[in-house]
């Protein structure tokens, strides 16, 4: 690590901790003097500059109209700090928290937007460190719903990080800004990947749902030969026809219910076996078939419906692996 990497992290370490102890973390903020910082931009800079230029001019060569020009710019220039402060003090931010997303797509993390008094905010903008933009206005003390993005790209409570409130108003020369952290979380799924199930869902001929479930019965057809299947499976006449090596597969049958279980995803990682999951109870909520969930340490029994639905996925999502003790073995 260079020096300068490591001084950078110290000094955002302390400006982490300085501003956990100035602007906590709460649900609910209005801001004030306290937690509102302002500096000028660089186009502001730039401003400043070209005034004191004028200035310089105007006493070396006498210009009233070029020190009346200078004046006008400064007091612009303080005035913008007034305009600027005022266009964030007394917003008040509420967090919202967000509805649960899979993994990959972005987080909508909802901010409830209200002004106190006939005092309009413009030119409000706001977004996560490293993250694209939202833009608000509150005019005729109305409130404002924003939704600021942030990506999910691992499963679980997503917490988000402090929240940039910021404006430029009037002319762009000053900018006010406040960290605000809305204690705001999203729960992540995650990603459904497909893939073959030890039981598969069937539609009968009277339009009920059948569930098919990897057994010894019923012969249901011929798969690819897998490393670790029986030699007692093999299908030595499709071989013998040059067909390749086969598996002969057989079934159970179950009418309206299926219990997706660990067990049915052998050789797989955690993660890889969570995605095939939630894969499949995204399909049998479709087919608005009766389904569990089994995992290590974990048992939801067979329901239906949005609930249901919402319950064996966040299991999926929340589930520790360290439960049970079962980690990525083979059930």
């Amino acid at each position: 690590m260079t020096p300068i990497v490591a001084m950078n992290n110290w000094f955002s370490q302390r400006m982490q901790r300085w501003l956990a102890a100035r602007v906590p973390a709460v649900s609910h903020v209005l801001l004030d003097r306290r937690n509102i910082f302002i500096l000028p931009t660089g186009p502001g800079l730039l401003f400043l500059a070209a005034t004191t230029l004028i200035f310089v001019t105007a006493i070396n060569y006498i210009l009233s109209m070029a020190f009346g020009l200078a004046f006008l710019m400064v007091s612009v220039f303080l005035l913008s700090i007034l305009y600027s402060f005022r266009n964030l003090q007394c917003l008040s931010l509420r967090g919202l928290g967000a509805e649960p997303v899979f993994v990959g797509q972005d987080a909508a993390f909802a901010v409830l937007l209200e002004g106190e008094g006939q005092r309009p905010h413009e030119m409000l903008e706001l977004h996560f460190p490293g993250q694209r933009w939202s833009h608000a206005d509150l005019l005729d003390n109305s409130q404002a719903r924003v939704s600021v993005f942030l990506p999910a790209r691992q499963r679980g409570l997503l917490k988000a990080p402090r929240l940039v409130v910021q404006t430029r108003f009037p002319l762009g020369l000053w900018r006010a800004w406040s960290n605000v952290d809305l204690a705001m979380q999203c729960l992540v799924y995650p990603v459904p990947v497909a893939g073959p199930l030890g039981g598969h869902v069937l539609a009968s001929v009277s339009g009920k749902s059948e569930a098919s479930l990897a057994g010894t019965e019923d012969f249901h057809g011929l798969r690819n030969y897998q490393a670790g299947d029986s030699l007692k499976q093999i299908a030595w006449k499709s071989l013998a026809r040059g067909q390749g090596l086969k598996v002969k597969q057989f079934v159970d049958n179950a009418d309206d219910r299926l219990m997706l279980d660990w067990a049915m995803f052998p050789g797989l990682s955690s993660e890889e076996r969570l995605s095939r999951l939630c894969y499949w109870v995204l399909e049998l909520d479709r087919g608005d078939i009766d389904y569990g969930l089994r995992l290590p340490g974990l048992e939801i029994d067979l329901g239906r419906g949005e609930v249901h639905r919402r319950k064996v996925l966040s299991a999926l999502a929340l589930w520790n692996g360290s439960k049970g003790g079962q980690g990525d073995r083979s059930a």
